[in-house]
């Protein structure tokens, strides 16, 4: 976010005399750059090109990491950077409405921290010409079978986060224990692994080890997809997700979902697949599986690239 902006303007420069004097219709950011910089860094002719800025995350609600932050202290410049840039863009679009709504809800108060700032209503601004796209998703929806299969007799439950601390393996841990206190089941854990694991994880692996049907990172695509139709349920215990895509390739795979009522999650699923979970069942789940790959299907990939891309050609056509 820092030096981005420079970098991709000099690769544009490196390559202008090849174009020809070729200008693009539309400039498609996303939000690990600052898009005014990059404005201001390329070619004269490009700076009056319509700008359309991606929001995938926002660093307003980002987690912070105390290792380096002392006191939970936020590097603001960061999001203040996020605000310059919707400032400048001409359309942004955000992948969910929790991305939005959470920035959008704490701009006015972040950028009111400057004691010289005169700035006020940016809030207004940026919603004004704001609008939500969930982004692509390459799953295919579950077949028929997988759609309308029958629970295992005792449950199977994906967990399919990166294994660190903001995808709460705390709460797994202490929700998994207090599952076994009902019931038996099942556990697939996947995931991209790092050197350190977190401690809960670790305590999981062992106390878990022989309901552990698999855990580590799935290197192929097709196994991935496979282990995830094997799955009853999908269960997510992050505390930072502004999508979700993990999640929604496991509900497109037939999973139930065992959502928690936060973050990008409630607006993930139809009213009647929330609040479930291997102890509260749905009476219908093939319905409740139907139910979730339809309200899915603007993140199909065709249909999520489609809606990206039309919000594209409308920023162009606007500035003509």
């Amino acid at each position: 976010m820092r030096t981005g902006a420079a970098e991709l303007a000099a690769d544009v420069r490196r390559q202008a005399d090849q174009w020809g004097g070729w200008v693009p219709d539309v400039l498609f950011a996303t939000s690990l750059i600052g898009l005014g910089d990059l404005i201001a860094l390329l070619p004269r002719e490009w700076r009056h090109v319509p700008s359309v800025l991606y929001m995938h995350e926002n660093q307003l609600a980002y987690p912070v990491r105390k290792e380096f932050a002392a006191n939970d202290d936020r590097d603001l410049q960061f999001a203040v950077t996020n605000a310059m840039s919707m400032l400048v863009a001409d359309r942004v679009v955000f992948n969910s409405r929790w991305n939005m709504d959470s920035f959008l809800g704490g701009i006015d108060a972040l950028l009111g921290k400057s004691p010289d700032s005169t700035i006020s209503g940016a809030s207004e601004v940026i919603a004004g010409k704001s609008d939500v796209a969930w982004p692509p998703v390459e799953a295919t929806p579950g077949s028929r079978e997988v759609l309308e299969r029958v629970l295992h007799n005792v449950p199977v439950i994906v967990w399919p986060h990166r294994w660190e601390h903001d995808k709460g393996p705390s709460e797994l841990l202490e929700t998994a224990r207090s599952l076994r206190k009902v019931m038996d089941a099942r556990w697939i854990i996947l995931g991209e692994q790092f050197a350190d694991i977190p401690e809960p994880l670790s305590v999981f692996l062992d106390e878990f080890q022989a309901d552990i049907l698999h855990a580590g990172h799935i290197e192929s695509r097709a196994d991935y997809l496979q282990i995830l139709a094997s799955a009853d349920w999908v269960l997510s215990t992050a505390d930072h997700e502004f999508f979700g895509v993990a999640v929604v390739e496991a509900m497109l795979m037939g999973c139930l979902p065992w959502l928690p009522e936060r973050l990008s999650y409630p607006e993930l699923v139809p009213d009647s697949a929330k609040g479930l979970s291997p102890l509260a069942p749905p009476d219908d789940p093939s319905g409740v599986r139907a139910a979730c790959v339809e309200w899915l299907s603007p993140c199909l990939a065709g249909r999520a690239v489609a809606r990206i891309e039309q919000v594209l050609s409308d920023a162009a056509v606007e500035s003509t």
